[in-house]
C-alpha cells in the first residue's frame, strides 16, 4: 500500500504537474523532494556504507548549487534510509568519494568525464539535470519535456555502478543506453 502511494506521487509529479506553474524555487523543491523518492527504489550494496545505521546519507552537491537553501530546508528533518541526511557543497572530485548521491551541477559539464570516471562502478547515485548529461553516464538526469519535469536513467550506467533500481522506477523513466538482453 505505502509503495502504490509513492508509485501515484511520482507519477503525479513528473507526469501530470506542468512546469508552468512552478518558478524556478518550486522546480528546485520538488526535485530536493525526489531524490529522496528514487532512493526508496533504489538498493545499496550491503558494502556501502547505507547498510551503517550509525553513519548518515550523503547528499552531495558538486559545483554551482542550483537548489539554494531548498536541500537545507528540505532535509533538515528529513530521514533517508532511516538515517539523517548530511549535505555536503563540494568543488573537487576528491570530495566525493563517501558521498551516497551526488547532484552534478551543468556547470561541471567540462569535468563531467572525470567525475563519471571517478564515480563509474561504485555505488554512488549521480543525478544531474542538464541536457545530455545522461547519454554521458549519470545514472538519472532530469529534463523537462511537454511543461513537465521529466527524469531518463542509463540503464548501462545504473547496472555498472552496483545499485539495484527497481523496476518501478525504470517503468517511469526515459531509458538512455539500454542494457540488450
Amino acid at each position: 500500500m505505502y509503495k502504490s502511494r509513492i508509485i501515484v506521487l511520482l507519477i503525479i509529479y513528473m507526469h501530470v504537474l506542468p512546469k508552468l506553474c512552478f518558478g524556478q524555487e518550486s522546480e528546485y523543491q520538488i526535485k530536493a523532494v525526489f531524490l529522496e523518492q528514487f532512493t526508496r527504489f533504489i538498493e545499496w550494496p550491503e558494502s556501502s556504507s547505507v547498510s551503517d545505521s550509525s553513519k548518515p546519507f550523503i547528499i552531495a552537491v558538486i559545483g554551482e548549487n542550483p537548489f539554494g537553501p531548498i536541500l537545507g530546508n528540505t532535509y533538515e528533518e528529513r530521514r533517508i534510509k532511516d538515517k539523517d541526511v548530511e549535505l555536503r557543497y563540494i568543488s573537487s572530485i576528491d570530495e566525493i568519494d563517501s558521498v551516497h548521491i551526488l547532484f552534478i551541477s551543468d556547470s561541471n559539464r567540462k569535468i563531467l568525464p572525470d567525475i563519471i570516471n571517478f564515480t563509474k562502478n561504485k555505488p554512488i547515485l549521480t543525478i544531474g539535470d542538464a541536457e545530455g548529461f545522461a547519454q554521458k553516464n549519470v545514472l538519472i538526469n532530469f529534463y523537462q519535456s511537454d511543461d513537465r519535469i521529466k527524469f531518463e536513467i542509463n540503464e548501462k550506467a545504473v547496472h555498472e555502478s552496483g545499485l539495484v533500481v527497481s523496476y518501478i522506477l525504470f517503468n517511469l523513466a526515459k531509458i538512455v543506453n539500454p542494457i540488450r538482453g
